[in-house]
């Protein structure tokens, strides 16, 4: 059911392609909770995520000219949300800081209990980076998109995007995050 779109009759009469929003959710509702994750590293606050820029996505269906590039506008509107996200929990944070409010709230025992602990300090390391750079690296690296698909999702140019993979595996290398293979 992937991609699929049904021919629907327009108001004017004229036939086109329209969305089948339910199938695109089905489809790539797995995908997105992935990239989520790996923006965000809480399983938590991606899940949230992936819902409001679900809510969004149905709200701006309407909006979508072409269904077959339904997964990249959905992979873009969550882009979008991830990166707010990330500016306001870093000013967040900051503020905590500021404030000495304490320190976050503990991990969850699912975060807890996942992965090695390489992982996680790669994890700690990339949410150092700034919103754009840690988007651009989880993109391309964590997920495989190529340069063009990565600017489509951030909707920003295919030479910015490498300024961000260039500076994000700088200051990663600089701070020890990446060891052996890299990227």
């Amino acid at each position: 059911m992937k991609d699929t779109a049904i021919i629907q009759e327009t108001p004017g009469g004229e036939r086109g392609l329209a969305l089948d929003f339910d199938a695109l959710v089905l489809g790539e509702q797995a995908a997105l909770l992935r990239l989520a994750r790996r923006l965000v590293w809480e399983g938590e606050e991606a899940r949230d995520l992936v819902q409001s820029a679900l809510a969004d996505a149905y709200e701006k269906r309407h909006t979508l000219r072409d269904p077959r590039a339904g997964p990249a506008w959905l992979r873009r509107i969550l882009v979008s949300r991830a990166m707010g996200h990330l500016r306001r929990r870093r000013v967040w944070h900051v503020l905590r800081e500021a404030l000495d409010l304490g320190p976050s709230a503990p991990p969850s025992p699912e975060e807890s209990f996942t992965g090695a602990e390489r992982w996680h300090a790669f994890g700690r390391a990339l949410r150092t980076l700034p919103a754009q750079q840690a988007t651009a690296f989880s993109l391309r690296y964590l997920e495989g998109l190529d340069l063009e698909a990565i600017a489509d999702a951030m909707n920003i140019t295919r030479g910015t995007v490498r300024i961000h993979l260039y500076r994000a595996l700088q200051k990663l290398k600089a701070a020890d995050a990446l060891r052996g293979d890299t990227p």
